[in-house]
């Protein structure tokens, strides 16, 4: 049975970055998309949607366990937050407009270097993860 899931309203992808489902995936393709959004504004900022449908205990439709939350790029212009677009948390394709707009998104929110600092945590895991212990 598929339950609904609600993250705080003011979440961050920092604060559930331990609960995706593909993190490394994840955050690979959100980081393309954020980049684009900086090469054109000089600035982004990611929040995530709050409101989503996941599986029993976390599973998602492909079967794997945790979140892919929708997410949305932003950026300061004139000192002011600007919504650059909305993407699928698992297509990572842009939304609509219509979408950007319906979709419940957090009040919180992670820069790129925030994002880009926890990939780069992600990775160096990973790499050390399969390493043989090192002996004293």
């Amino acid at each position: 049975m598929i339950r609904k899931t609600h993250l705080p309203p003011d979440a961050t992808l920092i604060q559930v970055a331990g609960e995706l489902a593909e993190p490394e995936a994840y955050l690979r393709r959100l980081l393309g998309n954020m980049r684009f959004c900086q090469k054109r504004h000089g600035d982004a900022l990611v929040r995530i949607g709050v409101t989503g449908k996941a599986g029993p205990k976390g599973s998602t439709k492909g079967g794997a366990k945790g979140l892919s939350p929708s997410y949305r790029i932003d950026y300061h212009a004139d000192g002011v937050v600007t919504v650059f677009n909305g993407f699928g948390g698992t297509s990572h394709s842009a939304f609509t407009e219509t979408n950007v707009r319906e979709t419940n998104w957090s009040r919180g929110h992670a820069t790129i270097q925030e994002v880009q600092r926890l990939y780069d945590d992600l990775r160096r895991d990973e790499l050390h993860k399969d390493a043989p212990p090192r002996e004293p």
